[in-house]
């Protein structure tokens, strides 16, 4: 394994035992774990992980130092085999376990994303599928999965394989000038530590305001937190401030970190400049040295049992989060106050017992002590974690899958909503086809990925589908949100079959008006909500002045209900002009408009989407309907906008009996589910119903 060496230095560096560390975890665990189970109570708890950041770049920084310095080496392969033997047994076991009881807990429909990011953690890039999915408007939904905290653990590996390759460098340039004495590898080490730092900050500042959710999770953004508590080791050397100052310096660093655990909340930026409190006082914490029976806060951090819940900590924060995730489907009594203190009684006992048989025995193994043994051991473990994730939710479904609906029944999907006397119940006979768990990732599939553009994109974006336009005997055009989107698999076939091209112009969370937007209730700001009218207006005048367009579709979601305008439109009072004038502008022109009603919706708020409901009554589908009269809460301003038309060449098309009859509106139908969420059309669904919107459009002319 490779190494940098150097002549030995004549002034080796001290190593002393620092127990108020092992406090300092205990208080970053602490918090987390309160911010986990209690999260409107300590709003900024998550302030604990950049704790724990900190004291791994004063702790890891500190040790390749005093290796360098005491043996003239950088044995890079002993340092990352310490650090397997230290971190990946216990990490293997619970992803092991979580892998399992997911599956044997989780409805199906949640089995999939757990499963990928399983393996995401065993290879310890976890942080990087959340920052993806950070920016995945289909993902941003999603219930956070058992294994999410792994997030951390996944930025903390990344800084133990990275960290020390720099540092090999800087020793393997200090030795090209001559053998360095201990101080100019010292002075070497913090010059650069301020340069990566520096750089790591500036970095975070800016990504942080430029999009928040990615920015939490990407390592760039957080080394110079590491950093810090690198510079912290460097520069003092293990020495602290003592006395007054030292006390009066520790307090204050506790309460830097107190109140950016009290006063921040997931509404704060972060990390960018709100990360420097927390960093700040963490750092205040390692160097002051106070130490005064009561007075001193490092005598606090040192008592027995703050430094054994220290001890605890990584096992604590490994077993904690897939605790709080699973145990509310097992049992009723986990959301009480007194089921999270027993909760959180049985993590502190599992963790004891994982630190004795796994952490504590992998740490001293013998057997693994060679390099070469650690590392074989690290890519079993991911290898066999990875495995289990994949092959175990496979296999279950596979093995618990009763007989499906076929295709080709006369009661397959919109038929037994249509032929109440032959088709019933609604739902179907048999397991849906395809299965829930299938349809909850047509989310995170679309059929057609750049056809929709984000809320936040500015410009038009136009997709081309149908057939193509040189050959076409015309076009249709769609517009309008993700709702519109989602009737494309119905679209797309239809104009296939009539020889049309189908101009797609779609914006996720952008209703089709051109109405000035304030307020529609989707935490979007004045910018956002500009470059949705903007491309809306742009977007109509495209249209209208595009011949060969025939027929213009419009489709929208239910409007959020505090939806306003600069001219007063609300949900209750719809600004009806914002809709028809495009209208009005498009039949001026020549062509027909066919708007689809709002579709209803299944649930609002925290409620399960379709495919949740249905795997969690699997053998009573119609438990997941909903009255009639509860699936439309919000405005329907399509619906509206439409009774206001009197004009042949405008078609509205019911959609309601679609999804609803005898006043229930239902998630599953000929054994179909019928949304991918709470919302949207599953795709399987809106292809099924092709040929009846194929004949709503030739009965409305749209179609010759």
């Amino acid at each position: 394994m490779s190494q940098a060496t150097t002549s030995r230095p004549s002034a080796p560096a001290k190593s002393s035992y620092q127990p108020e560390i092992q406090g300092l975890r205990a208080l970053a665990v602490l918090l987390v774990v309160v911010y986990h189970f209690w999260p409107h109570r300590l709003t900024g708890g998550f302030v604990g992980v950049d704790i724990f950041f900190v004291i791994s770049g004063y702790l890891i920084t500190a040790h390749i130092y005093r290796d360098i310095v005491n043996n003239g080496r950088l044995d890079l392969g002993a340092f990352w085999a310490r650090r397997i033997r230290r971190l990946l047994p216990l990490s293997f076991l619970v992803l092991g376990v979580t892998a399992i009881a997911a599956v044997a807990i989780l409805p199906s429909t949640q089995w999939a994303t757990t499963s990928r990011q399983i393996v995401a953690s065993a290879l310890y890039v976890e942080n990087w599928v959340l920052a993806g999915d950070a920016v995945d408007y289909s993902a941003m939904d999603d219930a956070a999965t058992a294994v999410q905290h792994f997030w951390s653990l996944s930025v903390e590996e990344q800084f133990y394989v990275v960290w020390p390759l720099f540092l090999f460098a800087v020793v393997w340039l200090a030795a090209r000038r001559g053998a360095p004495t201990a101080g100019r590898l010292r002075r070497l080490m913090i010059t650069f530590l301020l340069l990566i730092g520096a750089a790591s900050l500036a970095y975070s500042l800016w990504f942080t305001a430029y999009d928040q959710a990615q920015a939490y999770f990407v390592t760039p953004t957080r080394i110079w937190e590491f950093a810090a508590g690198a510079l912290a080791a460097l520069v003092l050397q293990g020495r602290q401030f003592t006395g007054r100052a030292g006390n009066v310096l520790g307090w204050a660093g506790l309460a830097a970190v107190l109140a950016s655990a009290v006063l921040y909340s997931s509404a704060t930026p972060f990390p960018g400049y709100a990360a420097i409190l927390p960093i700040a006082g963490t750092v205040a914490l390692l160097v002051a040295g106070g130490r005064s029976p009561v007075s001193g806060v490092y005598w606090w951090f040192s008592l027995k049992p703050a430094t054994v819940l220290g001890d605890l900590s990584y096992a604590v924060y490994l077993w904690h989060w897939p605790v709080v995730v699973l145990a509310p489907f097992v049992w009723l009594g986990a959301e009480t106050a007194a089921g999270k203190l027993l909760l959180i009684a049985m993590i502190i006992l599992l963790s004891w017992l994982s630190k004795i048989h796994i952490e504590d025995r992998y740490r001293r193994s013998q057997f693994l002590k060679p390099t070469r043994r650690s590392l074989a051991m690290a890519g079993t473990g991911m290898a066999a974690v990875a495995a289990l994730a994949v092959a175990l939710p496979w296999t279950v479904a596979l093995a618990t899958q009763g007989p499906t609906v076929s295709q080709d029944d006369d009661c397959y999907g919109y038929a037994a909503l249509a032929n109440p006397e032959a088709c019933q119940p609604v739902a179907g006979s048999g397991a849906p086809s395809p299965s829930v768990a299938e349809v909850a990732e047509q989310s995170k599939d679309p059929l057609f990925p750049d056809c929709q553009a984000e809320f936040d994109t500015p410009g038009v974006r136009e997709c081309l589908l149908g057939a193509p336009e040189e050959t076409s005997d015309g076009a249709i055009a769609v517009f309008g949100d993700s709702h519109a989107t989602a009737w494309l698999p119905a679209l797309e076939p239809l104009a296939q079959r009539n020889n049309l091209t189908l101009k797609v112009y779609s914006r996720s969370g952008c209703t089709p008006t051109v109405a000035d937007l304030e307020n529609p209730g989707t935490g979007r700001d004045l910018e956002m909500n500009t470059l949705c009218t903007e491309a809306n207006r742009e977007i109509v005048k495209r249209v209208a002045a595009d011949d060969s367009v025939g027929t213009v579709v419009v489709a929208a979601n239910q409007a959020d209900s505090d939806f306003v305008s600069s001219e007063g439109f609300t949900s209750d009072d719809p600004q009806i002009e914002g809709f028809t004038s495009p209208w009005r502008d498009w039949l001026d022109s020549g062509k027909r408009v066919v708007a689809m009603g709002e579709i209803p919706r299944l649930q609002t708020g925290d409620g399960p989407d379709a495919p949740t409901c249905l795997a969690e009554h699997a053998r009573d589908p119609l438990a997941c309907a909903v009255p009639e009269s509860k699936a439309f809460p919000w405005g329907q301003n399509i619906r509206n906008a439409a009774e206001t038309m009197d004009d042949e060449d405008f078609t509205f098309v019911e959609t309601t009996d679609f999804f609803c009859r005898d006043g229930r509106c239902h998630a599953q139908i000929g054994g179909i589910v019928t949304y991918y969420d709470k919302s949207h059309v599953s795709h399987t669904y809106a292809a099924n119903l092709s040929p009846v919107i194929e004949d709503s459009l030739r009965k409305a002319g749209a179609i010759d």
